[in-house]
């Protein structure tokens, strides 16, 4: 009889550590979001004066808080163009702001795809058009499902589901949010990892607020601007909660950031603000939560950016990219497990 129970007890214990083994070795479910326009500072978690920010300031003890992370321009375009393919934008056609990316390169989603992923994206595209004929919309880019504009856009935005026009009502943050879970409960009931990118049009302007926001701020300086910011985390929030509720948070790599420097100089982290090469047109709030891989919060200063997303989510998900262009992104797995302190490749700037 004792046999018996030892040997079930061993039994269990094996069963018990191969189940583990497989949820560690689950490709995670990846969720990159990017605001609009908000400066590193820009963050209750980082000590502003006014600005309300509960859900980033939650996920800022949760995380690898990178706090030294640059965009890889001081405009919209050419980051997002760096984030979708670990290249500087100038190799990629994305010089400056509006301009399209060329249509050969591979992007993350189409990089995902290749090992099982199911590809989502939602809210602003800003690297082409979203026409249904486009060679670089988001379709042609290697995403599924889309629900996207070609550039910023606020309260009732029209947008372009997979090529289709359609008029949208309410805020515009909590739209792309409220797309991204529909996208992410049809991939969790197939039981399919996914990529889902949320860019949000926040809080670049024209700073259109709910009703119930617009008293908000009155009379401290840019308070459109701060509107916009706590609309936005009130977004986010929902997605997180949601990926509780979905029981995925743990294998979920949850990645935010921002496209360029912030609008008010005073919080930009550094010189100037959005348009400048100085560290306030460049230098932006990150984060990074992955609680099975990144179990307590804690803050990193080694100098990363936005091309570094790409062969980061490439290492982790065992992606196989033929004939890869040349990438100017590193890795950034060491450093998420905690086994680099300084990065050793320099960082160029167009």
């Amino acid at each position: 009889m004792i046999e018996s129970i030892t040997t079930m007890i061993r039994y269990i214990g094996l069963f018990l550590c191969f189940a583990g083994s497989l949820v560690t070795a689950a490709k995670p479910n990846i969720i990159l979001v990017m605001a609009d326009d908000q400066g590193w500072g820009d963050m209750g978690y980082y000590g502003h004066p006014y600005v309300q920010t509960p859900n980033f300031d939650d996920m800022s003890k949760h995380s690898l808080r990178f706090d030294r992370f640059y965009a890889a321009a001081p405009v919209c375009s050419p980051t997002r163009a760096a984030v979708l393919t670990g290249r500087n934008p100038n190799r990629v056609n994305v010089l400056n702001h509006g301009r399209s990316m060329r249509p050969q390169e591979t992007t993350i989603a189409e990089a995902l795809k290749t090992v099982g992923y199911a590809t989502g994206h939602f809210g602003k595209w800003h690297v082409g058009s979203c026409q249904p004929t486009s060679p670089v919309n988001p379709t042609n880019s290697g995403f599924d499902v889309w629900l996207s504009t070609p550039n910023f856009y606020d309260l009732d935005p029209v947008m372009s589901r997979n090529g289709i026009a359609e008029q949208l009502e309410g805020e515009s943050s909590m739209i792309a949010v409220d797309a991204a879970l529909d996208f992410i409960r049809d991939q969790v009931e197939r039981d399919t990892p996914f990529l889902s990118i949320i860019w949000f049009g926040s809080p670049h302007g024209p700073f259109d607020a709910l009703e119930e926001d617009q008293q908000l701020y009155d009379g401290k300086h840019m308070a459109e601007y701060y509107r916009e910011i706590t609309a936005m985390d009130r977004a986010f929030g929902k997605l997180r909660n949601e990926l509780r509720d979905l029981e995925i948070e743990d294998n979920t790599l949850l990645w935010y950031t921002s496209d360029n420097g912030g609008l008010n100089e005073k919080t930009s982290g550094g010189r100037m603000k959005k348009g400048s090469i100085y560290e306030g047109g460049l230098r932006v709030p990150a984060m990074l939560e992955w609680p099975a891989r990144i179990p307590t919060g804690r803050v990193t200063d080694v100098v990363s950016f936005s091309s570094d997303i790409y062969p980061t989510l490439i290492e982790l998900t065992g992606a196989q990219v033929e004939n890869q262009f040349p990438l100017d992104g590193i890795s950034l797995v060491d450093l998420i497990d905690g086994k680099v302190e300084v990065r050793e490749s320099g960082i160029g700037f167009w």
